[in-house]
């Protein structure tokens, strides 16, 4: 499909027409094609009146609230104890046994309706996974992981509560731990509204097409939101159920190169579905669900013997020939991991060259999630995965010389967190338990751009549920686009009813927003012309 330069008017134009880091989880389909389900165009559209957002009007003014956990309300077998040191106050709460009867309820006295932090000092002997609840919204998911087992600080950026009592409650969580207190105080950062976002794609070798698409991700960040999906095959079920639920489709169809059993990493059928999708107009966005390139064929770290850290080199092999690259294996100069991690992304490489000469732009995100260390180019730690990011970078967009991949960090860790120029987008995957409204979570925004320095696109790169225009406009949290996963994540679990991940109002109201970008409106800039 050929795309053709777009004058400011008409981009403008355009624009008015479109006028705490939460830990993921695994998704419970096991990213195989899903059972569910769905329905084709050609059965009666639906078609909603456009929702408009209406965004509370702030005041913002100083806050500082300091709550000391054994002045809180205790349940179940929390007790005030003073043995651990380094507590503030009289002590500390403990007895969290992990039983739903141990929470603690923190009633605060809010002064404005505004955005707040949310700090917490907790301590365990172990790691403890847990979340808290604010005025009944589950807030995200937070993590204590400290060796030296003394009180950290557990921060929630940019959280909206309106004035008057508020009601924080911190459950029980994967293990024991201690709650010190509980700090409340005034975000500025959230009415920051000046982004610094790069101007140019990180690759130095890039198609008019794709810094055609990093223009528009840029020109709508902060204002629109560009909705996404995750195909679970090339039949794109996924699509034609939202189709017939929201009268829209999604504007990008992510897809997997990397196929859900098989070792041979690439998939000729998923190069068809990119090319369709491009036909129509819409946005291509791959993710690679990598096979070990050796032992085991799992992308897993604890079903696989492969380990990065064996394919480590110092080596400079990113821009040598595979036939170099072999003759350094035949030395012993690098290890089997090492030349089969290469020609695995020569493999892949070669998939992308066929639509980078139709000249198709693709949001490209390698290696994701790689902090939770549940999968191999994650689990040796984040020293050899960022040899291996920086690896693909220079093999593909070198080497190879790829002209068409805008690159998305996806490491959902500080630690990880790769150089500044080898990433467009920073993006995220946030997935919450059933029947927790999404929102914006404007807390792991805040954290992400913290990280990023400001200077980053923030994307929703995989989720649960879809976000709420409302909540981001208000939070300023407006991510650059969404990926909801397929599955039970898209539609009603028929066996479980009572367990939802995406409210079909939910999934209605952000397909008909006047702030969402779907597929028509895309597609009629960059649609087959």
């Amino acid at each position: 499909m050929k795309r053709f330069r777009i004058s400011v008017i008409l981009l403008l134009a355009a624009v008015l027409f479109t006028a705490c880091r939460d830990i993921s989880q695994e998704p419970l389909d096991g990213r195989k094609e899903t059972d569910a389900v769905y329905f084709n165009k050609e059965e009666t559209m639906v078609s909603y009146t456009e929702h408009v957002a209406e965004i509370p009007e702030i005041q913002p003014a100083e806050a500082d609230i300091m709550i000391q956990a054994e002045d809180c309300s205790l349940n179940g077998n929390l007790y005030a104890d003073n043995k651990r040191k380094g507590y503030s106050g009289d002590g500390y709460i403990t007895g969290f046994m992990g039983g739903e009867a141990d929470y603690l309820v923190v009633s605060a006295d809010i002064p404005v309706s505004q955005h707040y932090d949310i700090t917490i000092s907790v301590a365990s002997d172990n790691k403890v996974i847990n979340s808290i609840i604010v005025n009944e919204d589950d807030i995200g998911m937070f993590e204590i992981n400290r060796s030296d087992k003394k009180f950290t600080l557990v921060t929630y950026y940019g959280i909206y509560i309106e004035k008057g009592r508020a009601i924080i409650q911190i459950n029980q969580g994967s293990d024991e731990f201690d709650v010190d207190y509980i700090k409340i105080s005034n975000n500025e950062d959230v009415y920051n509204d000046e982004y610094e976002i790069d101007e140019k794609l990180v690759s130095e070798n890039t198609s008019y097409e794709v810094r055609d698409l990093y223009r528009y991700l840029r020109e709508n960040y902060g204002e629109n939101i560009i909705t996404g999906q995750f195909a679970s095959s090339g039949k794109n079920n996924e699509m034609e159920y939202i189709y017939k639920k929201t009268g829209k489709y999604p504007a990008i169809r992510f897809g997997d190169i990397g196929g859900y059993s098989e070792r041979t990493p690439f998939i000729e059928s998923e190069i068809k579905a990119a090319r369709d999708w491009d036909e129509k107009g819409g946005i291509v966005g791959f993710m690679w669900y990598w096979n070990a390139p050796m032992s085991e064929s799992s992308v897993y770290a604890e079903e696989t013997e492969f380990s990065l850290k064996e394919a480590v080199t110092k080596e400079k092999i990113a821009l040598l020939g595979i036939s170099e690259i072999k003759e350094l294996h035949r030395a012993g100069k690098i290890s089997d991991e090492c030349l089969a991690i290469v020609e695995d992304i020569d493999k892949v490489s070669e998939g992308f060259l066929q639509l980078a000469e139709d000249g198709i732009p693709i949001l490209w995100r390698p290696l994701h999630d790689a902090g939770s260390g549940r999968y191999w180019w994650g689990a040796s730690g984040a020293k050899p995965y960022k040899w291996l990011y920086e690896l693909m970078f220079e093999r593909m967009t070198k080497y190879h010389e790829l002209d068409n991949l805008i690159w998305i960090w996806n490491g959902q860790d500080g630690n990880y967190l790769v150089d500044s120029d080898k990433y467009d987008i920073a993006g995220t995957d946030i997935y919450l338990e059933t029947n927790i409204r999404f929102g914006s979570r404007s807390s792991v925004y805040q954290w992400l751009k913290k990280i990023t320095d400001g200077k980053k696109m923030l994307a929703i790169s995989e989720s649960s549920g879809v976000p709420d225009i409302d909540d981001m406009l208000r939070d300023n949290s407006m991510w650059s686009y969404f990926g909801l996963w397929y599955g039970n994540y898209l539609s009603q679990n028929e066996a479980r009813p009572g367990e939802v991940y995406t409210d079909e109002k939910d999934l209605i109201k952000v397909y008909n927003a006047e702030n969402s970008i779907t597929l028509d409106k895309y597609a009629g800039i960059y649609g087959p012309q």
